[in-house]
């Protein structure tokens, strides 16, 4: 695999060697016209109100779920503390219900 990789290297090196100054320039120029088309739609793309809209939805999405997400960690925290009460009181319980025997 190293070696395809440093051929194709080797090769791309050759071909551009090969080029003239002209080639070269013309390439160079190609490039920054695409690049500024890319830039001029990605403005375009970023001021598009149907993506804003996207956005704000899936903003709003997002703070749905956090809301969801507290909720539900509330609930649990309930459940644990009403649990662990319970586990409390009921232990006593058995420890009243065992100290009451022993003392008969």
């Amino acid at each position: 695999m190293r070696t395809h990789v440093i051929v194709a290297i080797a090769a791309i090196g050759l071909a551009l060697g090969a080029c003239s100054k002209q080639d070269r320039q013309d390439v160079g120029e190609g490039a920054a016209a695409v690049g500024g088309e890319v830039k001029e739609a990605a403005g375009e793309i970023a001021a598009d109100p149907d993506v804003k809209e996207a956005g704000a939805a899936i903003g709003n999405a997002g703070a749905e779920a956090v809301d969801a997400v507290k909720d539900t960690a509330g609930d649990v925290q309930e459940g644990v503390a009403d649990a662990s009460a319970d586990a409390r009181r009921e232990a006593e319980e058995q420890r009243a219900a065992a100290g009451d025997t022993t003392r008969r």
